[in-house]
């Protein structure tokens, strides 16, 4: 590349016409797993775009085997605990450009440091000058949307091409309970009632074993407890309430032993968590119940789930902890969860 073009490509630009993708790019990956989720449509419209770049995720390593799962992914590339942003920086020297997911400082001192002449991503806090392709938030007024276009504009904006099929919610992940359903005897549910982000967003334990215990008492299935260590205390209440048969995998899975475990599932019954969201990807329908979050921006993606949430005055307020009295979660009844269960079984 010549001084000019260096010049050229070193100047932050907004501008809507964007040079085609180059032949290797790198794509900094979110940190948290339901996000990283979120940008595989993202992923694959710039895989799928011609001509078809080398795509290499920038990932720390909790998320590795995730993305191990993507088809579109051609190499993946770990950030250890240990590492530094210097070090980051070494393992990714050689990309023509680097495409930001997350909004962090760091994310985009890695690629300023590893000197990828393309650096595009949103405005992020304090890190315009490690940019030099830039894409504007919407204004706050416009209608909400669902965060996976926020990755996919990123992907446009960086000359991917995304057309009206991959802007259809219902493709972005396929269905597959219909063959599970099926060939199995006894039907697999997974259950998942922690959530990382904080108790708001945890539907009352007593009431997962209470749909547990009924669908039970209705059809032959198995459960499985999913979950991190930290859930370990809201799991063991539910353990001890269940009647029929389970498994509890809280705090014993890996990421991929979780995405073997999930495959097996027919559905999951679920708060709004990163597990939601694997499901989604993995083809696995879900039961998912909302309380302070909005399901129009972080609801699962795909055809054959099911939400439950009702909407009440101070919904959604996307706090970690409720400071009054849980009424969204309180009012999602353990009726209209059975229901949703046995309607999504019987589809």
């Amino acid at each position: 590349m010549t001084d000019t073009a260096l010049e050229q490509s070193d100047a932050a630009t907004t501008a809507p016409v964007k040079p085609a993708l180059p032949s290797r790019i790198l794509i900094r990956s979110s940190n948290w797993l339901g996000d990283a989720v979120m940008t595989v449509p993202a992923i694959r419209a710039i895989k799928r775009s011609e001509p078809s770049p080398h795509v290499a995720v920038l990932t720390q390593g909790k998320l590795a085997d995730f993305w191990k799962a993507v088809p579109e992914v051609d190499e993946i590339i770990e950030i250890k605990n240990s590492d530094t942003v210097f070090s980051v920086a070494r393992k990714i020297k050689g990309f023509e450009m680097a495409l930001l997911l997350p909004n962090s400082i760091r994310s985009a001192l890695e690629v300023y440091l590893a000197r990828i002449p393309r650096r595009a991503g949103y405005l992020g806090k304090k890190r315009r000058w490690l940019l030099n392709e830039i894409l504007d938030e919407k204004p706050r007024s416009e209608r909400p949307r669902h965060q996976v276009y926020h990755y996919l504009d990123l992907a446009k904006f960086a000359g991917a091409t995304v057309d009206d099929a991959a802007l259809n919610p219902g493709s972005f992940f396929p269905s597959n309970r219909n063959s599970k359903i099926a060939t199995d005897r006894k039907i697999k549910i997974g259950l998942c009632p922690g959530a990382e982000y904080g108790a708001a967003k945890r539907w009352l334990p007593e009431r997962f074993a209470e749909v547990a215990n009924t669908v039970s008492q209705r059809r032959e299935c198995e459960w499985f407890l999913y979950g991190t260590q930290r859930d370990k205390t809201v799991g063991d209440g539910i353990a001890g309430l269940l009647e029929g048969s389970f498994t509890d995998l809280i705090g014993k899975t890996t990421l991929a032993e979780l995405i073997a475990s999930l495959t097996q599932c027919s559905l999951l019954v679920t708060n709004d968590t990163g597990t939601m969201h694997l499901a989604a990807f993995l083809g696995v329908p879900t039961v998912s119940i909302f309380g302070s979050t909005e399901p129009i921006l972080t609801g699962p993606l795909g055809a054959g789930h099911r939400v439950l949430r009702h909407h009440v005055e101070c919904s959604p307020c996307f706090l970690r902890d409720c400071p009054i009295d849980f009424r969204c979660m309180k009012s999602v009844e353990t009726g209209e969860v059975v229901e949703a269960v046995l309607r999504t079984i019987d589809a």
